[in-house]
């Protein structure tokens, strides 16, 4: 296990919404690799929280966009040493092939949620407290307590058209956290302000921390200047307040082009 943290800030919009698909793919591995009955329930809520989101805007052509500024990004990094030509080349092999299954997709990715009546009750309860109970909805249970095999093959049948969407952000955001090292940085108390050169364009911010260090940055950005506000997170209630001494940490950004 890592001895640090990494928070990241999301500059433009189509990056925030790469981290999200990366966020729900992670939360339904993470329920599946459990075997009991309220992790397979996190992963069905998890493929309906995706459902809604690939119906809010049009994913596939973000993806296909961005797939090919990652083919100009992946060239950057080798001409400038970054990358080495195995690791390039493995890079493009793969943006080639999401790059075809995405132009495969058609229609609206969440039809087979959509259609199912069985999903769509469990939806249904989902706004009301406690609503996905097993006493309103005994289907429910008797499908929870099916054959993990049985479970298994079902949830990767409905959850087949976003597969395009969770592999290709996994690419694309792993390029971009490669394109950039970590530098050193100490903080002025709690504040750090660093001026972007040249109108530098950057779509994501990555700082690192120690995880014993009870400290955590609040980053903005605009067009001139990034800025983190270093706090700590105190009682039961967890109230925050930024901290009183300089902090050591290390900071990554990735240049938009």
């Amino acid at each position: 296990m890592s001895d640090y943290i990494i928070y990241e800030q999301p500059v433009a919009e189509n990056v925030r919404n790469f981290l999200k698909c990366e966020y729900l793919n992670e939360k339904l591995n993470s329920s599946l690799m459990q075997d009991n009955i309220w992790s397979i329930k996190s992963s069905i809520i998890t493929l309906l929280e995706m459902s809604d989101f690939s119906q809010r805007i049009n994913l596939k052509i973000e993806f296909l966009k961005e797939l090919e500024k990652s083919n100009l990004l992946i060239k950057k990094l080798l001409d400038n040493e970054i990358l080495e030509f195995s690791k390039y080349d493995r890079y493009k092999t793969e943006i080639e092939e999401c790059l075809s299954r995405l132009e495969e997709l058609e229609g609206n990715p969440s039809k087979t949620i959509l259609d199912n009546d069985f999903l769509m009750q469990i939806k249904s309860k989902l706004h009301i407290p406690a609503g996905d109970n097993f006493f309103d909805m005994p289907a429910y249970l008797n499908f929870l307590s099916s054959k993990k095999n049985f479970i298994i093959e079902n949830i990767n049948t409905w959850s087949i058209p976003f597969s395009h969407f969770f592999e290709s952000s996994k690419l694309i955001l792993d390029i971009k956290r490669r394109s950039s090292r970590f530098e050193e940085f100490t903080s002025n108390n709690s504040f750090f302000e660093k001026k972007l050169e040249n109108n530098q364009r950057i779509d994501l911010v990555r700082i690192r921390l120690e995880k014993n260090m009870n400290i955590y940055p609040d980053i903005s950005v605009n067009r001139q200047n990034i800025n983190a506000v270093f706090k700590t997170s105190y009682g039961d209630s967890r109230l925050s307040k930024p901290v009183s001494e300089d902090v050591r940490f290390e900071l990554s950004l990735s240049i938009l082009i």
